[in-house]
């Protein structure tokens, strides 16, 4: 370790203050440019904040108290405006350094209340001085920060956690010790619904075994019983993994409900389902909007997930055809197109590029290509197969820019124009950021 005093010269795209050091470049959390500050660097390339000696006029007070030991969120100490700017210009830049004109630029949607809005919320368990935590790892360390509030998860989640914990203790059950290899709880993870104010947890265990369970649920129940179901989830696996595969209802029917855009659907403990609900709503209205989908359209959705995307499409197009490798996704997407009277959707479990390739050979013909993929992108094959479709448009959505960019390109290839990219910021208070982009084929 070694004490500076130095300027920060920029931030990165994660959040990071950037300050030189015999030119050596060193990443420091909460940091804004201009700002000077007494900093301790490390050899990682990383260092801290010990005092501020002069401060940004864009620096503002973070709500939250745990905001500089967690490390969870990156941009608390920027103004809501700025953060906007910052991913925006994020965006802009990409645009720029991979050829795509800047005139097919939106600027990013916000929010007007960019807290508490995750409706899926997690915290890691752990034990001190016989007292039960629950919070997040210190960045760059496996420490847990103990939080008894976060101010991006969904509020009532933040009080269900502080109860299991209490409950917890009075019942002496223990959490799980990484280094001992003992204990049995592992994690809390609640995911709330905004249609119906009910919640879904749960309990992640290193093993199956669960002396205490009915006692814990009958605690819980009584003291929250807006939570709708209960799942143990089993992960014994020394893993940063947080669910397992091995899972059973404690309570309840095992999943809650939930509506988007007038459309109801049925979330589980391990599908996936956007974390912001007022967002997602108007993500999916530009997705709309910029493909203008035709009665007459046959729309793909890859990575589907429980359906939302593929759904939402289905009232504007004749067909919608969706395709995920989740099974328990798979078949919450088939019962949510029951639920919502849709026939013309179909969906299907299989990888992206093992399906793309058969549709090819049939010669199916597609309008328009939805992908939502995971933050690695799409891998060239799937793109490949996407293009050889011939769909006159592509929406592509994706939280991750550097790989949507890398995608871009190699679409814009073959023969696409990029005509609308819209940031959407999903995540606020962190450096993430949601970006839709559509694409249409050439006309020759």
């Amino acid at each position: 370790m070694k004490n500076i005093v130095a300027s920060c010269i920029r931030i990165d795209d994660q959040g990071y203050g950037v300050i030189l050091d015999q030119n050596r470049p060193y990443r420091i959390p909460n940091l804004l440019p201009g700002e000077v500050a007494k900093i301790s660097i490390y050899s990682s390339g990383f260092g801290e904040v010990s005092e501020l000696v002069s401060s940004s006029p864009l620096r503002i007070k973070p709500k939250c108290r745990y905001f500089v030991a967690c490390g969870g969120c990156q941009l608390q100490h920027m103004d809501y405006q700025e953060q906007l700017s910052f991913k925006g210009q994020r965006i802009k830049n990409l645009l720029k350094q991979h050829g795509f004109p800047q005139e097919v630029y939106y600027e990013p949607i916000g929010m007007k209340d960019p807290d508490h809005y995750r409706n899926k919320a997690q915290m890691v368990i752990t034990e001190k001085n016989r007292k039960v935590m629950a919070g997040f790892y210190k960045e760059q360390t496996h420490t847990v920060v103990n939080i008894d509030t976060c101010l991006i998860q969904n509020e009532a989640a933040n009080q269900m956690i502080m109860t299991a914990r209490k409950i917890m203790q009075e019942q002496r059950i223990p959490p799980y010790d990484e280094d001992k290899k003992i204990g049995l709880i592992r994690h809390f993870l609640i995911r709330t619904s905004r249609l119906t104010q009910t919640a879904l947890m749960v309990i992640v265990t290193s093993s199956e075994v669960f002396p205490g369970r009915n006692n814990f649920v009958k605690a819980i129940r009584q003291a929250h019983p807006e939570i709708e179901t209960i799942i143990q989830n089993v992960n014994p696996r020394q893993t940063s993994i947080v669910l397992g595969d091995f899972e059973r209802v404690l309570y309840g029917k095992g999943h809650i409900m939930d509506e988007l855009l007038g459309l109801k659907f049925k979330i589980s403990s391990k599908t996936f389902y956007q974390i912001n609900h007022r967002q997602t709503e108007n993500l999916y209205k530009k997705a709309l909007e910029f493909a203008k989908p035709k009665p007459s359209d046959t729309v793909l959705d890859l990575y589907a997930g429980i359906g939302t995307i593929g759904l939402i499409f289905a009232s504007r197009v004749k067909e919608v055809i969706g395709i995920d490798n989740n099974r328990q996704s798979v078949k919450n997407a088939i019962e949510n197109a029951r639920l919502n009277q849709v026939r013309h959707a179909k969906f299907y479990c299989a990888e992206a590029k093992d399906y793309l390739e058969a549709l090819v050979s049939e010669k199916k013909r597609v309008d328009i290509v939805v992908v939502d993929p995971p933050r690695d992108g799409l891998d060239p094959n799937t793109i490949q197969s996407i293009l050889a479709l011939k769909p006159t448009k592509i929406v592509y959505i994706s939280c991750n820019p550097e790989t949507l960019f890398r995608d871009l390109v190699m679409i814009k290839a073959e023969g696409y124009d990029i005509q609308h990219c819209q940031p959407v910021d999903m995540f606020p208070q962190t450096y993430h950021v949601e970006t839709i982009a559509m694409l249409s084929l050439k006309t020759a």
